[in-house]
């Protein structure tokens, strides 16, 4: 079983800086900081995909940044990308919370705006993130069921926000598309199930929140900039990870994406470096 640890996001300034993630001298040279990641983490997820389009030139110079020959020489050192690494992409909102009858046309243009990761070999997974309010139901499963068809020979997962989702009938039609059920880590107040976790495709796809019970239903488009942050305000401990180490490798994914969305105060590169750790332990890595 391969592991493939990494974060949800790379671009946060509150990142740079000593004994933080980005090394001090990055703090006027924002558009290093996916070369240097790079560097540390074999897997991204872009998460702006969702609030804007992408643009195929934008992809290829992302790509630029992340090859091994593009190394970053900086006061604190020199740091080459990993030969292995590769980005996971959100999909454009206009296919999960704002669908609309031309969604077939949108999805065209999301696979030809971000073909040239899929091209060069790059892409982990597309995520489909779809809101609260989308429920099981014979119009939701039709349209899951034109998603899979037009992404068929893309790698993609679906995660849910409703818990209704969460059921044997679901992963068992999922596992007929062979699309992976997104493992949802999140607080008690969400409603999600913690450790429903089937194998419904040919890799597993999990993402890890935060517990922050107060502060999960804040809107994502809220303007209230602290509230947002809180949301995400969460240091997992090393009996969280350990727990949530053990129940990966129990679901016998021959690889499994793991993608921690706390990025406030640099949670998620310290949890996901101490994952990483468990589960070299636990697992042999």
């Amino acid at each position: 079983m391969r592991f493939v640890v990494g974060t949800s996001g790379y671009d946060y300034p509150e990142w740079v800086g000593e004994g933080r993630f980005y090394p001090a001298s990055l703090a006027r040279d924002r558009g290093s900081f996916l070369t240097y990641y790079a560097s540390q983490f074999p897997l991204v997820e872009l998460n702006f995909t969702y609030y804007g389009h992408a643009n195929p030139r934008q992809m290829e110079g992302m790509l630029k940044r992340v090859r091994p020959e593009a190394e970053l020489h900086v006061l604190e050192g020199s740091f080459a990308p990993r030969a292995d690494f590769s980005f996971a992409v959100k999909a454009y909102r206009e296919l999960t919370h704002e669908v609309s009858g031309e969604y077939a046309s949108v999805a065209r243009k999301f696979m030809a705006d971000i073909a040239p990761l899929n091209d060069a070999g790059k892409l982990a997974a597309v995520v489909f993130q779809f809101p609260p309010s989308f429920r099981p139901g014979a119009e939701t499963a039709k349209y899951l069921g034109a998603l899979a068809e037009a992404f068929a020979d893309w790698p993609k997962a679906f995660e849910f926000r409703n818990s209704a989702w969460f059921t044997e009938q679901v992963a068992e039609e999922l596992g007929r598309y062979r699309v992976p059920l997104c493992w949802v880590d999140a607080p008690k107040s969400s409603h999600l199930p913690r450790y429903f976790f089937p194998l419904t495709g040919d890799f597993a796809y999990a993402r890890f929140h935060g517990r922050s019970e107060e502060h999960w239903w804040a809107r994502a488009d809220t303007p209230d900039e602290e509230a947002k942050r809180a949301r995400y305000h969460y240091k997992y401990a090393s009996e969280e990870l350990e727990e949530l180490a053990k129940a990966i490798g129990e679901t016998g994914a021959p690889k499994a994406f793991l993608l921690f969305n706390n990025h406030v105060e640099t949670h998620a590169v310290r949890n996901a470096r101490d994952l990483q750790e468990i589960l070299d332990r636990l697992f042999g890595e």
